[in-house]
């Protein structure tokens, strides 16, 4: 019995993370690569490793307060955000990873508690996976809006036991959100006085196998478009006027449509991502597909669709199967690709790989590094189409279909295996933004033995360490204890822990030893010392596993065994790669649409930061939401000064009658125009108006275009900074301006004369020959009498 007790503390320690010093930098301004810096804007006097989270949490409701003991670390991911004016919104997912762990313990037949007891010695406390003393199930996600200036905080909405808010988008003066649950729904912010309403439930979905996690939300031509979830599948919805609820949303793309693709069951794909991101390009709406089914890896799918004048959708088959009439394959070739992000940038439309290494990690940690291998052999590449249909590989390697590789200056996954998500991207004053997920900080418990971390651990770090695996060892090592019978092995437990102490020592000192001068051969020769360590624990755990009780043995049959011993090429090849890698996401930034330069490369200087979740352009700048599952999401604004553009007169009168132009008068400060809508139309750039160097001109087709004597409120977009606002008011003063008679035709003797109904000139013609015809009368009369 004490042989497998010591079996456990060794199989922890080997497995157990060993958390890195790093500098708080609270309050501090971020200073990335190439001249970039980023401000936080969340508790902007926290620094890593210190819980973030956005708001408080009192143990009952979500508060707001200067305490930040009270910081909500189960405000896991900055899921969904929009910016509007100098205020950023985002919604939150409580307990991103948190969540998951809780599904694998039950599928699993596992006690979460002494799961909590395994994750907290994997990661060493630092990967959240629920609150200590309180309701560890409570789903408390919630929507905040901070104030870009004044870093002031603000709840919205919530908390609300949905799962989260995952994706958001502004239409018409309004902002909405795309809200999972068991009945996924469209929430309403009207940002005028964050006031909000529920407009649209989807179908609930009568089996728990389906998916709710709907995440697609875009503006098509005048139109709100939602992707949803029912019992047949996936589907989307669109509005031109949401505000009026339910009955407004019409259904305008049904599973069949999509060719039966979406993959929208838990077990499936990225847990059932069905349809995963909308955007409008060209006048059409791109669509992409999550399409792995029933635990088979397949690339995600691409779609076009558009409407006709009779309102009648038709979609086409971009990238799928060749058999369905697609163009390209799935993935573009990139087959652990299940999914892809989009963003319009500078006249393309760019496609984000996304990989789904969150199915390999629960393997690696069952030793199995077949998948995780294979994920990071491929991480992601990034694509871009054309105004014609032409796809070409913006970065990443070549392959079948792209033989001449990437014509940008970045490889495949920018330059780091472990960027397994382009998660989001932005376009933002001419440049395009991506930023990544970085599998570095989840894969730790692996990836601190290669990449050198675990020589930066501090005594702090190893106390803990040692604290979280007595707890492991009193609920596994105790209970095998107790159901033994056996009363002495307390004592011998205690001398296990003295060794595992020695064993840590001699581990440590394997790698202290080597220093500066660690070389790849080292490496090498420490991952067969490890190797012989697994080797021996398996053939331990063989000769004593037929002894032990059940629970013990579902845990540990999948954990050691001789497929792991043979699996070990791919735990050798997979740490090839983390060997050089570094926690936290990465960011870039392109100018040209091509070549990209690096901002940061470890998540704004916090290695928990493990991914760029989300953009928001706010009057203020580009503001950043992260993904942090250790110690909660943070929220950043990429620094750079901005003079707002000035609208020089407010209102106008355009009369139809003295035709022409209209202009606009701006005072650009240095800054250029990227849309004007006009009641939130998009204008054509060249038709409906022309740049001048003093503002805009209004074109005379499109001015006669508008209807007399109504306001028409114009909106101009720039660059940078708030956007401008223009009241137009039509009216038509030609009859004012005509002169009586002026138009009036030459007698026609022939033919009716009666004037038509209505007809108010020839009514007038009428009644001057009527008097003139009474005046000769009389004169007529007159001369008789005489």
């Amino acid at each position: 019995m004490r042989k497998l007790v010591t079996l456990l503390v060794v199989f922890a320690l080997v497995f157990g993370a060993v958390g890195a010093a790093y500098a708080n930098v609270a309050g501090v301004t971020y200073v990335g690569e190439n001249g970039f810096t980023a401000t936080k804007l969340s508790n902007p006097e926290l620094g890593s490793k210190e819980v973030d989270g956005l708001v408080q949490y009192d143990g009952e409701s979500i508060i707001l307060s200067d305490d930040n003991t009270l910081n909500d670390r189960g405000q896991n991911y900055a899921w969904a955000s929009v910016g509007y004016g100098d205020d950023v919104y985002v919604g939150t997912c409580f307990g991103a990873i948190y969540q998951t762990l809780r599904i694998i313990a039950m599928e699993n037949g596992m006690d979460y508690a002494d799961m909590k007891k395994v994750i907290d010695v994997l990661y060493n406390g630092d990967l959240y996976n629920g609150d200590e003393d309180k309701d560890v199930t409570a789903n408390r996600s919630v929507l905040v809006k901070i104030n870009t200036k004044t870093k002031e905080v603000s709840i919205v909405h919530g908390p609300t036991t949905a799962g989260g808010y995952r994706a958001a988008v502004e239409f018409k003066d309004k902002l909405y959100f795309a809200v999972t649950g068991a009945t996924p729904y469209l929430l309403e912010v009207d940002p005028a006085d964050d006031s909000t309403q529920i407009v649209c439930y989807s179908e609930k979905p009568q089996s728990m196998s389906i998916s709710t996690g709907i995440r697609g939300l875009a503006v098509y031509q005048d139109m709100l478009v939602a992707t949803m979830i029912g019992n047949s599948g996936a589907y989307m919805v669109a509005s031109k006027n949401p505000s009026e609820g339910q009955d407004s949303f019409e259904t305008i793309c049904t599973q069949e449509e999509l060719l039966d693709y979406p993959a929208y069951h838990y077990m499936d794909s990225i847990f059932g991502g069905s349809i995963w991101d909308i955007i409008e390009y060209n006048n059409k709406l791109y669509i992409t597909v999550v399409t792995g089914k029933n635990g088979d890896k397949q690339a995600f799918a691409l779609f076009s669709g558009e409407v006709d004048k009779e309102g009648k959708w038709k979609y086409d088959l971009i990238a799928g199967n060749p058999e369905d009439g697609a163009e390209y394959p799935f993935g573009l070739g990139s087959d652990r690709s299940g999914a892809a992000n989009l963003i319009v940038h500078n006249g393309y439309l760019y496609i984000g790989g996304y990989n789904d290494p969150m199915v390999a990690l629960p393997d690696a940690l069952n030793l199995n590094f077949k998948s995780l291998y294979e994920d990071l052999s491929s991480p992601v590449c990034l694509w871009r189409l054309d105004e014609t249909g032409k796809i070409e590989m913006v970065a990443g390697e070549a392959n079948e279909v792209f033989p001449e590789g990437p014509i940008g200056n970045m490889g495949a996954g920018f330059g780091s295996n472990m960027n397994q998500y382009v998660w989001r991207m932005a376009s933002y004053d001419g440049q395009l933004y991506v930023g990544t997920f970085d599998v570095t900080g989840l894969a730790n418990p692996l990836a601190q033995f290669t990449n050198g971390e675990i020589l930066e651990r501090t005594k702090e770090d190893w106390e803990k360490q040692i604290g979280y695996i007595k707890d492991l060892l009193d609920s596994i090592g105790g209970t095998t204890v107790m159901s033994f019978g056996v009363k002495d092995e307390r004592e011998a437990l205690a001398d296990d822990l003295a060794e595992m102490e020695t064993l840590m020592e001699d581990m440590a000192a394997l790698y202290d030893s080597k220093g500066d001068e660690r070389t790849t051969y080292s490496l090498k020769t420490d991952r067969e010392k490890f190797y012989q360590i697994l080797a021996e624990l398996v053939e331990v755990y063989e000769e004593n596993k037929d002894q032990l009780p059940e629970k013990i043995t579902n845990v540990l049959n999948d954990v050691l065994n001789t497929e792991v011993v043979e699996n070990f090429e791919y735990f050798i090849e997979t740490c090839a790669f983390l060997s050089t890698s570094e926690r936290g996401f990465d960011l870039f930034v392109s100018d040209d649409g091509e070549n990209f330069d690096v901002i940061t490369r470890n998540g704004l200087g916090d290695p928990y930061n493990h991914g760029c979740r989300v953009f928001a352009i706010t009057d203020t700048g580009l503001c950043i939401g992260t993904a942090n599952p250790y110690y909660g999401c943070q929220v950043w604004q990429l620094d750079k000064e901005i003079e707002n553009s000035i609208v020089i007169d407010l209102e106008g009168v355009y009369d139809k009658a003295e035709k022409g132009d209209h202009a606009v008068a701006i005072e650009f400060n240095g800054n250029t125009i990227e849309k004007v809508e006009c009641d939130y139309n998009k204008l054509v750039m060249g038709e409906d108006y022309v740049v001048t160097a003093d503002g805009i001109e209004l074109t005379e087709e499109y001015l006669m275009s508008l209807e007399t004597g109504s306001e028409h409120n114009l909106t101009i977009f720039f660059n940078v900074g708030a956007r401008g606002h223009y009241a137009l008011k039509v009216v038509d003063n030609t009859a004012d301006n005509e002169v009586p008679g002026a138009d009036t035709p030459a007698g026609d003797v022939e033919g009716d004369k009666t004037p038509e109904t209505g007809d108010a000139s020839n009514a007038a013609l009428y009644i001057a020959l009527l008097l003139v015809a009474g005046v000769a009368a009389c004169g007529l009369i007159r001369r008789k009498e005489n």
